[in-house]
């Protein structure tokens, strides 16, 4: 009996300690097709992954917004804003997401980043990039980041 037990918590350690090395990557599936058909002609997509470490789970109906922004131009000015999306159906971190924008907006010398940040039902916002995270336009890859907790006030 001994034994037994011994090799059940070695296979429950096991269990827990692969579910703790998940990649970014994993999480639920973005139908990006759909994305696409939806946001029109002449678009091109920014797939990515936005998480967060700490051990706790938003709300259900928490938003998590997400921007494509230009580094160059005032941070709180709309001409900064190229593109956004919010979206209210997700289930827990990482959370995948398709931002569609229009690459003709884009000047060939910018710098451009991806701010995200999640929001609550009641609009607290818990998470947030602290600052925007690097974007290479042309990029085929999938972007993955780590939002931080926002401070309680």
């Amino acid at each position: 009996m001994h034994v037994r037990l011994t090799a059940a918590a070695a296979a429950c350690g096991l269990a827990v300690a692969v579910g703790a090395c998940q990649s970014l990557s994993s999480g639920p599936r973005v139908d990006s097709d759909a994305i696409a058909e939806a946001a029109g002609p002449g678009r091109t997509m920014i797939h990515g992954s936005a998480t967060y470490f700490e051990k706790m789970l938003m709300p259900i109906d928490s938003v998590l917004s997400v921007r494509l922004v230009d580094r160059d131009a005032a941070p709180d000015s709309k001409q900064a804003i190229l593109a956004e999306a919010a979206f209210s159906d997700i289930a827990g971190p990482p959370y995948a997401f398709v931002l569609p924008y229009d690459p003709d907006r884009l000047k060939d010398d910018g710098r451009y980043g991806i701010t995200a940040s999640l929001t609550t039902p009641q609009g607290e916002t818990f998470f947030a990039t602290a600052e925007p995270v690097p974007f290479e336009p042309g990029d085929p890859g999938k972007i993955e980041f780590r939002m931080m907790r926002l401070p309680t006030p």
